[in-house]
């Protein structure tokens, strides 16, 4: 698994612009999102979302009734959120018999602010 950036405010163009000057700041393994304001960011990763990646990233491979139970939560509102999740690369679904696994594409996600 790969770790995840989330940078709020940063821009992707400057960040790509230092990376071709210099190639030694590129971060190989590394996937980062752009988002513009905390607005953004608080819909992409509620608490309850974040609560999810977090079991994902520590138990990855269960599948959404299997979440639901061990995670007190519905199982329609586990599958919502997954859906949200799966939308923008932060996990991913793998069909495993007759049921969907859930599963964390990154083993770290970190938020940076930025001043841009």
């Amino acid at each position: 698994m790969k770790a995840l950036v989330i940078k709020v405010g940063g821009s992707m163009v400057e960040d790509m612009r230092k990376v071709f000057e210099n190639p030694r700041l590129s971060k190989p393994g590394t996937h980062t999102i752009y988002v513009k304001t905390w607005k953004d960011i608080s819909e992409l990763l509620s608490p309850k979302r974040l609560e999810l990646l977090a079991y994902l990233i520590k138990e990855n491979g269960e599948n959404v009734s299997q979440l639901a139970s061990r995670l007190k939560r519905k199982q329609e509102a586990v599958s919502r959120d997954a859906g949200v999740l799966e939308k923008h690369s932060l996990l991913e679904k793998a069909r495993e018999g007759q049921s969907v696994c859930l599963k964390a594409k990154y083993k770290t996600l970190e938020i940076r602010l930025s001043s841009a």
